[in-house]
Parts: structure tokens; C-alpha cells; sequence
């Protein structure tokens, strides 16, 4: 029921933002913040125990393990980015909004080198 906790924070966030727009936008972005921040947090909570489900089936299936970091690092360079662009474009920064999306995608790129120099090898090994 965690679900209804954050989204109850963000019901009361978005309310307070309106509230803060005509008095000043600043105050509006911090309640953003904060809020992004909290539910966040609690999203994180969550991750814990799916990430151990699929390290489980992972070593189950006798999969190496570095492909499942390669998948962790990821999906967490992904959750970041979308959150850091976000906040960039709700306070009008869409230029480094994008900037940030690149830096995202090179990141993923630096990130699965190792897959991509692997792949040949798994590909002949199927042939």
C-alpha cells in the first residue's frame, strides 16, 4: 500500500506547487524537489527485492553475473536521467533537459561496451 502513500505525496505537492506559483515559482521547484526526492526514496525500497528475485534467477540459470550488473547499472542510469530531465523541464530548462538525455544515452553506451564486445562471441557460439 506504499503506492498510496506516494501518491498521496504527490497530490499534496502538486496542489502546494499551484498554490506557490502566483507567489513565487522558486518555492513551487523546491516542493518538486523535495517531493521527487521522497518518492524516490520510497520507489527504492521497492527496487530491493525485485533486484534479489532476478539475481536468484539469474544464478539459477547460470548466467554470468556481470551481464545482470551491466543490466542494474542500466536501468539506474536510466531512472536518473529521466528524473534529472524532468526536473529541468519543469523549471523551464529544456536545453539541458536534452543535454541531459545525451549524457544519459552515452553513459548506457559506455555502459554495455562489455556487451558489445561480447557479442560475437555469443553469436558463435550459436552457430
Amino acid at each position: 500500500m506504499k503506492i498510496v502513500s506516494i501518491a498521496g505525496i504527490c497530490i499534496i505537492a502538486s496542489i502546494m506547487c499551484k498554490f506557490f506559483d502566483g507567489v513565487g515559482k522558486e518555492y513551487a521547484l523546491y516542493i518538486k524537489l523535495a517531493a521527487a526526492a521522497v518518492v524516490m526514496s520510497m520507489t527504492m525500497l521497492f527496487i530491493s527485492p525485485i533486484a534479489e528475485s532476478i539475481r536468484n534467477i539469474y544464478s539459477k540459470a547460470g548466467s554470468e553475473e556481470e551481464y545482470l550488473t551491466i543490466l542494474f547499472k542500466a536501468l539506474g542510469i536510466c531512472y536518473i536521467t529521466q528524473f534529472a530531465c524532468d526536473i529541468c523541464k519543469d523549471s523551464g530548462e529544456n536545453a539541458l533537459a536534452t543535454q541531459t538525455e545525451l549524457a544519459g544515452k552515452v553513459s548506457l553506451l559506455i555502459i554495455a561496451r562489455p556487451l558489445f564486445e561480447s557479442l560475437p562471441n555469443i553469436v558463435g557460439n550459436l552457430i
